[in-house]
Order: structure tokens, then C-alpha cells, then sequence
């Protein structure tokens, strides 16, 4: 098993995380998630089954891992993905209120906010998504939780 690949990108004024990784000589297959705020909005799943008796079997799961998340990170900046982004997440604006991609890779990614949409019924979860990881979240969560137990 070969260790994978992870990248945030700014795209459309919010920050995707895309992970590529090999489940390994067992089950040969290379799969890569476009993520939001912990879900996914997109995968793709490449078998090597033929090429697992390779000589050089990690150069070549390497180069399809590569291949892939390139893949995945110019489909995101091409648009590709922007219709199921809309869909799943609403029509964001970013911050500046342009609804353009950078396609800059981002490896500290900054603040960004989902605004649900005004003129419609809120779903679940609408305007909660974060930026954070949900260690982080929670950690936040926890240490506001106990500064108000001890204001009391």
C-alpha cells in the first residue's frame, strides 16, 4: 500500500479537499473522494488487478495515483464538478461575492462560508458547514461548553 495524496484547493470561493489513495496489493484499486466539510461530492476508482504481478509495481500505482488526483483537482478547477456542488452544497458566492474558481492549490486553506440560499427553505444542515476538521469542531465546542459552566 502506497501512501496516498491530499489537497485543498480553493474553488468557487469555498476550500475542497482532494485524497487519493491505494487499498492495496488485496484489492487493487487507486480511489480518489472530492470532499466539502466531510462529504463527499465526487469519486473515482481505478482497478490495477492486471498489473499487480508488475516488477515495478509501486512506480506504477504511484503513477496512477498522480494521474488520478490531477485529474481530479483539474476537473474541480474546469468546472466539471460545479453543477453536483451547487446541488449538494446550494450556490455559494465566495467572500468577495464572485462566484469564480482560482484553482490555486491552497495548503493552509482560510475561512470560507456556506451561505444557505435566502429566498428558500432552509435543508438540514444548510449554513452549518465548516472549514474546520470536526476535531476541531468539537474541541471548540467542548472548550466554549465548559468557559460558560464556569461563568455560572
Amino acid at each position: 500500500m502506497i501512501t496516498g495524496f491530499n489537497t485543498n484547493v480553493r474553488h468557487g470561493g469555498r476550500v475542497f479537499h482532494v485524497q487519493t489513495e491505494d487499498s492495496g496489493r488485496d484489492h487493487p484499486h487507486v480511489i480518489s473522494h472530492l470532499y466539502h466539510g466531510g462529504t463527499i461530492l465526487a469519486s473515482e476508482k481505478r482497478d490495477y488487478a492486471e498489473q499487480v504481478d508488475a516488477a515495478n509495481l509501486g512506480a506504477v500505482v504511484r503513477g496512477l495515483m498522480d494521474e488520478q488526483h490531477r485529474s481530479m483537482l483539474e476537473r474541480l478547477a474546469g468546472g466539471e464538478f460545479d453543477r453536483v456542488i451547487a446541488e449538494r452544497l446550494g450556490v455559494g458566492e465566495s467572500t468577495d461575492g464572485s462566484t469564480e474558481s482560482s484553482g490555486a492549490d491552497e495548503r493552509t486553506p482560510g475561512q470560507s462560508e456556506v451561505q444557505p440560499p435566502a429566498d428558500e427553505a432552509r435543508a438540514f444542515g444548510a449554513g452549518v458547514v465548516s472549514e474546520k476538521p470536526l476535531d476541531e469542531v468539537i474541541l471548540d465546542y467542548l472548550v466554549d461548553k465548559s468557559r460558560s459552566r464556569g461563568s455560572h
